[in-house]
């Protein structure tokens, strides 16, 4: 029963995403959609090891190209998703060209088992995939096997290495966007994406070394491959989860730039001038008290585009559209926590007052530009007077 549970826990977890996602519309999210596409591959990989661990090993063989395929599937998925989520409005075909070594490789291993013979198979699954020796076969069909097995690692390191970069910088240059352009991140942000990507190499290097080790190890003892299932199965619902909760992406903040249309009578000031207009506005309509204010606004009160102020922020201030709002919330924050006549008021109205868009978005914030939370902040004013 245990044995079950372990073995099968992954499948279901994938099952379940891969259905969640992929029912709805894709045109309300594509990226959410997509996702579970990337689920349907994760659960086709711990399906091909369901029949591993629980049907006979001969069975497996015709599992093994399918293995070899979406092993070699899981990052180009996540990473066509990632893209769906940061820069692409829609499916682009040409990312199946990330599937190409996949379905070379596939095919190569659909070929060679077509043309070995039954003893050659035999000798293939218990002397290379169980226990890992037989390197180098002699035998034509095996070594072929062999060949095509080894390959499929050395891409699958390479693959690893490869969107981790690419999708870091994908995520980091998404985020950096959103915070040039809204000045609250909840829920817009994909940081989480970035973490669970770390997640997933560190996933990965544990399944490099099982692979080295050889599956034989994980037959006998439950406890063994309880690890690595239930670490791939915790990761794979958070990422679900996640994915599913996500409801920001490239395509809501291309609508948004777009509302923002250059006008003809749109002024160019220098930096110093702009700079003081942009100080005189934040100074006399505290427009930071909106919690949904965003750079477009901004741009439309000093009649320039967003363009020049982003810019502006960023090299004057050395910060982002974001944190130059937040930095005045948190500053106003500070003074009414300092007024007596606001010491019944609650953090959570005071946030409100000041343009936070949530109590634990203002908490975060303060904490991280004093130091200390809003209420040891207030405590150790009343202290003081």
């Amino acid at each position: 029963m245990l044995r079950d549970l372990v073995v099968y826990t992954p499948m279901y977890v994938t099952f379940f995403w891969c259905i969640v996602l992929l029912i709805p519309n894709r045109k309300n999210n594509r990226a959410r959609h997509f996702l579970g596409f990337f689920m349907l591959a994760a659960f086709l990989l711990y399906l091909c090891h369901a029949v591993f661990f629980k049907a006979s090993p001969s069975r497996y063989l015709w599992f093994d190209p399918v293995y070899t395929f979406v092993s070699l599937s899981v990052y180009p998925l996540y990473y066509w998703y990632i893209k769906l989520l940061s820069i692409e409005t829609d499916y682009k075909w040409y990312n199946l060209r990330m599937l190409l070594p996949a379905s070379i490789l596939f095919c190569c291993s659909v070929g060679t088992y077509l043309i070995m013979t039954p003893a050659e198979r035999d000798y293939y699954l218990t002397s290379f995939l169980l226990k890992r020796e037989g390197f180098l076969s002699a035998s034509s069909g095996v070594l072929l096997q062999e060949i095509f097995y080894l390959t499929g690692r050395i891409v699958f390191t390479i693959q690893v290495v490869f969107f981790l970069v690419y999708g870091r910088n994908l995520i980091m240059r998404y985020n950096s966007k959103i915070a040039n352009f809204y000045s609250n991140l909840n829920n817009k942000t994909i940081l989480w994406v970035k973490t669970l990507l770390y997640s997933l190499v560190v996933t990965s290097v544990m399944s490099i070394i099982f692979m080295i080790i050889g599956r034989t190890q994980f037959m006998d003892s439950t406890v063994l491959l309880l690890i690595p299932s239930s670490v791939f199965s915790i990761l794979l619902f958070f990422i679900g989860l996640q994915g599913y909760m996500q409801n920001h992406t490239v395509v809501d903040l291309v609508v948004e730039e777009n509302m923002d249309v250059e006008k003809n009578n749109h002024k160019i000031y220098n930096q110093d001038m702009l700079k003081r207009k942009l100080l005189k506005l934040f100074s006399e309509k505290k427009p930071y008290r909106n919690p949904e204010l965003k750079i477009t606004q901004i741009s439309e009160e000093l009649l320039t585009n967003r363009t020049y102020v982003s810019n502006l922020i960023n090299s004057e201030f050395l910060c982002s559209f974001s944190d130059f709002v937040n930095n005045y919330r948190v500053a106003e924050a500070k003074e009414l926590l300092a007024d007596s006549s606001y010491d019944n008021h609650s953090l959570e109205s005071i946030s409100e007052a000041v343009g936070f868009g949530s109590l634990n978005t203002f908490i975060r914030v303060f904490k991280q530009a004093e130091g200390v939370t809003p209420g040891r902040y207030r405590s150790r004013i009343m202290q003081e007077k």
